[in-house]
């Protein structure tokens, strides 16, 4: 992906921008964008997924915040720290399971540090796997759960150290 095609998945998909604004200001054709509408479809449909996370939460402010924010997110658990490469690793090598696996568990969800809060403050939000977030639930704070946590990463860890190693 070229350096305009970036500038202008950012500005028509993710700060709202019409093709017109985009045309006068980068200099481009109409032909251009349409163009690169169709070749982008996988970088726009990653954007897609990431909005509908933040219209389903209903995260208060505008999507571009929320976008660099959500992209910023080390892509680990903020309560036990299992990543998401790990949590495909586990489940590739069956050690780990859940019947909602076909909606939940694959990846990263979107958890309020304080669930009392809406989500409309980014500092009270965080990413958490299905099993944090499950056992959170509404009830516990992030302050809270931290124990829990560090129990759910010893358990990963032992798993972890069940597959066989690369190289």
């Amino acid at each position: 992906m070229t350096d305009p095609q970036k500038e202008f998945l950012r500005r028509h998909l993710i700060e709202q921008e019409s093709y017109q604004t985009i045309i006068n200001q980068m200099g481009v054709t109409r032909s251009d964008l349409s163009g690169w509408y169709d070749e982008l479809k996988m970088e726009r449909m990653a954007i897609a997924k990431i909005r509908d996370l933040w219209l389903r939460k209903k995260v208060a402010g505008v999507f571009a915040d929320f976008y660099t924010w959500y992209t910023c997110q080390e892509r680990k658990c903020g309560y036990c720290n299992i990543t998401e490469a790990e949590i495909k690793l586990l489940l590739e090598a069956d050690l780990l399971a859940t019947k909602r696996i076909d909606t939940r568990g694959k990846k990263l969800e979107l958890d309020r540090r304080r669930p009392e809060a809406a989500y409309d403050d980014l500092d009270n939000l965080t990413l958490a796997c299905y099993w944090c977030n499950n056992a959170k639930t509404d009830t516990f704070t992030a302050e809270e759960f931290a124990e829990v946590g560090q129990v759910f990463a010893k358990i990963w860890q032992q798993r972890l150290a069940q597959l066989p190693s690369a190289g």
